[in-house]
């Protein structure tokens, strides 16, 4: 069994990384919002968000998942 202490650096640790995830989650908002209000289609920005969405998803399968999430 875990005592006070313990279960307070858990807790710490779990709010950060909700923190975290709550900062990700309105930064991608913003982006698909803006991305909505902006002409994707025209061919002359078709490499740079190629581009930008191919970092994106590099990043986020360079994500270390823990085992239990794999």
């Amino acid at each position: 069994m875990k005592t006070p202490s313990e279960l307070q650096v858990i807790i710490d640790e779990l709010e950060h990384e909700i923190a975290k995830l709550r900062d990700e989650n309105e930064s991608l908002w913003f982006l698909l919002e803006e991305l909505e209000k902006s002409n994707v289609a025209d061919p002359r920005y078709k490499k740079q968000f190629e581009e930008a969405f191919g970092r994106m998803r590099q990043m986020t399968l360079m994500t270390i998942n823990k085992a239990e999430e794999a």
